[in-house]
Parts: C-alpha cells; sequence; structure tokens
C-alpha cells in the first residue's frame, strides 16, 4: 500500500479549519461560514443598481446634442454622499464623419473634456466613416449632492452624415442592441 503524502493549509485562527492537498490530487475543503464570509464596512456597497435595454433603432444627422430616445433611467439616490456611476454601452455606426456622447443628469453633462467645444466635443466619440457597427462605451459617475431624483441619460450628435444606434449604417439586416445602466454606491 503506498503512503500518501499530505499538506496542510492551516486557517490563521485555528488548526481545525485546514485544506487538504493530497499527493493523489485530492482536495479536502472544510466548511466555512457565513460569518467568515462579512464585513462590517460598507465601504464601495451597492446601494442601488438600475439597467434597461434599448433594443430599437434611433438615428441623428445634427450637430446640436439631442437626446437618444428610449434611453433614460430615473433613480433617487438613498443617501447625499452616495458616489452614481452611470455606464452605457451602445452599439453604432455612422456614414461619414464622427458621432459624439455624453451622458447628462437631466440637462447638465455629468462629466466633459477640461477644453470642450459645444458640439465637437463629448465624454465618448467614434471616429468612422462608412464603417461596420462598433461597441462604444461610456462610464461617467458624481456624488449625488442629495436625494432629489434624477434622469440620467444620454445625448447624441454628429459632426456631419447620418449616426445610428442599434444597426449598421449601410443597411436595416444588421441589428444590435445597446444598455444603460445606473449604480449607487457608498463612497
Amino acid at each position: 500500500m503506498a503512503t500518501l503524502n499530505t499538506t496542510n493549509l492551516k486557517h490563521a485562527s485555528s488548526g481545525s479549519n485546514n485544506i487538504v492537498l493530497a499527493s493523489d490530487g485530492s482536495v479536502t475543503i472544510p466548511t466555512l461560514t457565513a460569518t467568515s464570509l462579512t464585513t462590517s464596512s460598507s465601504f464601495g456597497k451597492l446601494r442601488q443598481y438600475k439597467i434597461l435595454s434599448k433594443t430599437n433603432h434611433s438615428s441623428i444627422t445634427g450637430t446640436t446634442p439631442t437626446l437618444i430616445p428610449d434611453f433614460s433611467i430615473t433613480i433617487t439616490p438613498t443617501a447625499s454622499d452616495s458616489i452614481m456611476v452611470v455606464k452605457a454601452n451602445m452599439m453604432c455606426s455612422i456614414n461619414t464623419h464622427v458621432i459624439l456622447f455624453r451622458i447628462y443628469n437631466g440637462t447638465t453633462q455629468v462629466i466633459q473634456p477640461a477644453t470642450f467645444d459645444s458640439h465637437d466635443d463629448g465624454t465618448g466619440a467614434w471616429y468612422g466613416s462608412g464603417d461596420r457597427m462598433t461597441n462604444q462605451h461610456i462610464t461617467t459617475f458624481e456624488t449625488s449632492g442629495n436625494t432629489n431624483a434624477r434622469t440620467y441619460n444620454v445625448y447624441w450628435n454628429v459632426t456631419g452624415g447620418t449616426g445610428w444606434m442599434n444597426r449598421y449604417q449601410g443597411s436595416n439586416t444588421y441589428n444590435s442592441t445597446s444598455t444603460l445602466e445606473v449604480m449607487e454606491v457608498a463612497p
């Protein structure tokens, strides 16, 4: 009968919570209790999470930032010190020039570039001319400041041509979906 060599990895506070690695490749893991997996800190705790999907098409030809239809989330923060994280993941295409995106809290842009032109700069931009669809991802955040309801939405514009969301610029036979999510996180 062969002798098996084993190695014990001991839990720092107790010799009875050993993890045993045997030379035959088997592993014995003790049962963990819920108290060993909890923490009393609320740092970074997720307070709320909302998400939506946009499955229909939208298009734009204007250079003035315009609200993307059917792509908004209303949320009421539970605390005034919350960090509101907003993420937009959009499938888009354009037949010429540039398509720009911005995330707004109501009618106020959440974050904008240090040097900002009202229609040529955004939180995210895609430079493509006649390409296939691309995935444009934008993340922005702000401190809630109060517990008033607010609506996060995405505005977009083009510098020329036509931009589309959830479809290929050259044909309606290539379609996709886009998502918007808002997280309220403890600081």
